[in-house]
């Protein structure tokens, strides 16, 4: 399955709007949310959470049943989630960083992060 970057920002900012401390963020609720449900299926959100989880850029834990994924509990964003969701969350930055990433057949988080700061760079003039 590949990695739609897209969800990836979406989830990202799902969380950020949604969580408070000491709560967590349950599966049924990200499968649920408008936001995410009206744009990628149960899988991609499913597997953009466990890809961010092992990027580290989210707290949870999931739980299998079956060899599928049966809960997921999200516990917010960790630092490197938000300098992340940081740097894309501009409209303009989001759309420059896929015009450039989408030159390349496949694109790690790493490397979406280093061009999402160089587009960022570019439009401050830094």
């Amino acid at each position: 399955m590949r990695l739609n970057h897209d969800c990836v920002r979406d989830v990202l900012l799902f969380i950020e709007q949604e969580h408070r401390p000491g709560r967590f963020i349950s599966l049924q609720q990200f499968l649920s949310a408008d936001v995410l449900s009206d744009h990628y299926s149960a899988d991609d959100i499913k597997y953009t959470l466990l890809q961010l989880l092992d990027a580290g850029f989210i707290q949870g834990k999931p739980t299998y049943t079956y060899n599928s994924l049966a809960m997921f509990s999200c516990g917010g964003l960790t630092w490197n989630g938000c300098q992340f969701i940081d740097t894309i969350r501009d409209n303009k930055v989001w759309h420059q960083t896929k015009i450039a990433a989408s030159k390349l057949s496949s694109v790690s988080m790493t490397i979406l992060s280093s061009i999402a700061t160089k587009a960022l760079s570019k439009i401050l003039g830094l």
